[in-house]
């Protein structure tokens, strides 16, 4: 069997690590092949996942409670269900290393990168700064891609960027062609925006990600997740969540994109489902089923 894995653009961190499932998959022998298809990201992803033109789909956890009510930016209701959680990641602002900016706080009204509008990033975004209170002229969004964004970083169009997780290709470049700083999230902020959304939970930025940086800097993480359509196949779903929980350290040890990744398929033991299927959003009964008979479930 050949499936489809709708990702993200192809300098991406989903594509990247798409490609790293499918490799999983087949030596698991779950797949004979794969092909990683490059898109915007979670909203679409959502939609050809339930339409069937793909069979999972990478989301940022934060859009699969708004794509099963079709809540904006969806125009209808879309039929996915959570496989497994992917990565958790950390979400950060980063400014030329020459900017007075130092502090997430001082970006209100200022322009800022912060990837596609129907992007998991762009979300984000939009949540941070509701968070903060934002409103009108205090929110100065442009909606371009992360490449695009690192462009008018340098180019000084923008006062900062909304990074995506780390290591990524689009990173590494920015760091070639910039001295860039992160900017520091207030504790109180992430304490906020932690309590107001269950898809996010405090993280770091780890120091030898980025050049020049001497400690591992507080952020916002986010939850990332596989999903299926609602109505896939039983058997298929449990065997890409049991291969998953099987191959997790050794993803973890293939990319740093997974570091983590086994402590993160354990906190079901001690949070439950919402570990997995975070702000009630559904978690495919296949994929629990694999869960439970790992032993990471009990319910």
């Amino acid at each position: 069997m050949k499936i489809r894995i709708a990702s993200s653009d192809p300098l991406s961190t989903f594509y990247t690590q798409a490609g790293l499932l499918a490799d999983l998959l087949k030596k698991a022998g779950v797949i004979e092949d794969a092909e990683v298809l490059p898109t915007t990201g979670s909203v679409i992803n959502a939609e050809m996942t339930a339409r069937g033109e793909t069979a999972l789909g990478f989301m940022a956890s934060n859009w699969v409670p708004r794509a099963i009510s079709g809540a904006d930016p969806f125009t209808a209701p879309v039929n996915v269900s959570i496989v497994t959680p992917l990565n958790a990641g950390p979400l950060f602002f980063v400014a030329p290393a020459s900017s007075k900016l130092t502090s997430v706080r001082e970006l209100k009204g200022k322009p800022i990168a912060v990837g596609h509008a129907n992007s998991g990033m762009a979300q984000h975004a939009n949540n941070i700064v509701r968070g903060f209170g934002w409103q009108g002229d205090d929110v100065r969004f442009s909606h371009i891609s992360s490449f695009d964004g690192g462009t008018a970083l340098i180019d000084g169009t923008v006062a900062a960027q909304l990074s995506a997780p780390i290591p990524s290709t689009h990173f590494n470049d920015l760091q070639s062609r910039l001295d860039i700083k992160v900017l520091d999230f207030d504790p109180a902020d992430i304490v906020m925006l932690c309590k107001a959304h269950p898809f996010y939970s405090s993280a770091v930025v780890p120091a030898e990600e980025v050049r020049g940086l001497e400690a591992d800097v507080p952020a916002l993480g986010v939850l990332n997740v596989i999903v299926a359509a609602g109505d896939a196949d039983d058997d298929f779903v449990f065997d890409v969540a049991r291969s998953y929980i099987a191959g997790a350290k050794e993803l973890e040890r293939a990319n740093a994109l997974f570091r983590g990744l086994p402590a993160i398929l354990k906190r079901p033991r001690t949070e439950g489902v919402a570990a997995l299927a975070p702000g009630g959003a559904p978690l495919h009964p296949a994929a629990a089923r694999a869960f439970r008979e790992a032993g990471l479930l009990s319910a």
